[in-house]
């Protein structure tokens, strides 16, 4: 299957595509509203809650515009892999802490969960505490690059 192909039938099956996908195929972060697929070789991750994946979004939005400084990077549109890895997995483990302060876990259980508990505590998405959650993004570890033969 080549790559337009792909693509094509990627966005045929996945309607509601997870803001949060690069985090939960990274096996860091797991979804209530989570839907795993596969096509091809590959897997994807789709939203079973269109509203919710609405808020995903404007939080992920919020928290890339608050990070772009740590990675001293200023361009508009998608991050570059790595960077995206980070901000996803470290993003939420730096809100899992803020929302559950006695969580030590290094797994998210319900991305959904934490959004929605956060929106009730601080009101909206734009007042969550980012300066909070962001020494969590900078500091998260992501896998070391392999050495080819």
């Amino acid at each position: 299957m080549d790559e337009d192909n792909y693509r094509q039938a990627y966005e045929r099956i996945n309607t509601a595509p997870c803001v949060f996908e690069k985090g939960i195929l990274s096996l860091k972060c797991q979804c209530a509203y989570q839907h795993l697929f596969r096509l091809a070789d590959r897997q994807g991750v789709g939203c079973t809650d269109v509203p919710m994946q609405q808020s995903c979004r404007l939080f992920l939005d919020h928290l890339r515009q608050q990070t772009r400084f740590i990675f001293k990077i200023n361009i508009d549109g998608p991050l570059p892999h790595n960077k995206e890895i980070k901000v996803q997995n470290g993003g939420m483990l730096g809100m899992q802490k803020l929302m559950l302060a006695e969580s030590n876990s290094e797994i998210v259980e319900d991305i959904a969960g934490l959004i929605m508990k956060s929106v009730e505590c601080y009101g909206a998405i734009e007042n969550i505490p980012y300066n909070q959650v962001i020494p969590s993004v900078a500091n998260y570890k992501t896998r070391p690059k392999r050495k080819r033969k």
